[in-house]
Formats: C-alpha cells, structure tokens, sequence
C-alpha cells in the first residue's frame, strides 16, 4: 500500500462522511471485522456515502462483488451495483447535488434486496 492510498482511507475513516454500511465496504477491503458487523446499505441516503467512498478509493470499485461473502443482501446489492449507482447519479447525484429525494433509487434499493431475502 502506497502513502496516498493509506493517506485516503486513513482519513476517510475518521471523517464525517461515514456510516455502516460505508463503514462496513472499507472494513471488509482492509480486512478488518467491523464492530457493527457487515451492514448493507437500507437507503439512498446509506448507498450515496458507499459510492463517494469508492470515488475516494477508486482501487476498490473493481472489488465491489467482494462483498457478496457477507450475505444475501450484500450479494443480491452488488450483483446490482452499477444499476444503483447509475440510477442514483441520474436521480440525485450520489452528492445529492440534483435533488433532495431518490424515491426510485430506493425503491430499486427495496426491490432488489427484498427480492433475494429468505
């Protein structure tokens, strides 16, 4: 691991742009067990902070699908992933630039993990 890459997830993790799910993609690259355990995102509010951190971390997109060995709904998200973050982009930004309600993205959000629960 270079100093910039370290220097980035350093402070990201200590940052205000963080939250469980967020928390849990970063914790499972760096191989750590997050104290939280893996938690999905269950909001657009929750995907918008895991997609800004893969902007931050782009060295982790590719990895993504990794996240499936931590449940269904993991697997069942990042089977979707680029649909979510696409539809999130469109909707509002995944900075919340364009809007300030991604309905469709959650409800797409809903449908997918729904759809893959047991």
């Amino acid at each position: 691991m270079n100093n910039d890459f370290l220097k980035r997830v350093s402070q990201w993790i200590v940052g205000e742009d963080t939250g469980l799910s967020a928390i849990a993609i970063w914790s499972s690259m760096m191989g750590v067990l997050p104290e939280d355990g893996f938690c999905t995102p269950s909001d657009p509010s929750d995907l918008g902070r895991c997609l800004r951190l893969l902007e931050l971390v782009p060295e982790w997109k590719a990895r993504i699908s990794e996240m499936a060995i931590h449940g269904r709904e993991w697997a069942a998200l990042v089977s979707h992933w680029e649909e979510l973050h696409q539809l999130m982009d469109d909707e509002v930004g995944i900075d919340w630039s364009k809007g300030n309600s991604a309905l469709r993205t959650y409800e797409r959000m809903k449908a997918i993990q729904g759809h893959h629960r047991t």
